[in-house]
């Protein structure tokens, strides 16, 4: 990563690839608030809340001093990259979005929130988002040039960032330069 210590990260990428739980793991090693984006677009019952209040609330976690801000809310996406320092694509292979996707349904976690079932529309949704999305986040990326882009293409990329991430921060802690 190019920044010494960013404070800002925002991560897309396909359902099943491990955003919520990179997300997790990113905060408690930085010590940054984290917020799944799935648990404020949804009401208990899994319908979507009102677009405008999804938007007030998206908007006071971004005015937030740090956080890790996960989900594929495309239709706010732009708010998330234009105040991101690092922005981090988990660009995995549909197969283990997939088998992910059906390990999450059978071992639900409600701190997660949204997925209680595999749909059709999430199968299409993994199945055409590169096809469908790709053009957005390219053009995004050329108009923030500012927000460090990383994609990574499997779980060694995350895992390699957070153990990097871990070693930087307890040599700053020790005093090694």
């Amino acid at each position: 990563m190019k920044k010494l210590q960013p404070k800002k990260f925002a991560l897309i990428g396909l359902p099943g690839s491990g955003k919520s739980t990179f997300a997790s793991k990113l905060g408690k090693i930085l010590g940054i608030p984290v917020h799944h984006l799935d648990r404020h677009m949804f009401e208990p019952d899994g319908k979507k809340k009102d677009k405008q209040e999804f938007i007030e609330i998206q908007e006071a976690m971004l005015n937030e001093k740090t956080w890790v801000v996960e989900g594929c809310s495309f239709s706010t996406f732009e708010m998330r990259f234009a105040k991101a320092d690092v922005l981090i694509y988990f660009h995995f292979s549909r197969l283990v979005c997939f088998l992910r996707l059906f390990k999450r349904v059978f071992n639900y976690q409600k701190d997660f929130g949204g997925l209680r079932a595999v749909t059709w529309g999430i199968l299409k949704y993994i199945w055409n988002f590169d096809k469908e999305k790709r053009a957005r986040i390219e053009e995004l990326r050329q108009k923030y040039p500012q927000t460090e882009f990383l994609i990574f293409r499997r779980q060694k990329d995350a895992d390699f960032l957070l153990k990097s991430l871990k070693h930087r921060l307890s040599t700053v802690n020790q005093g090694i330069p």
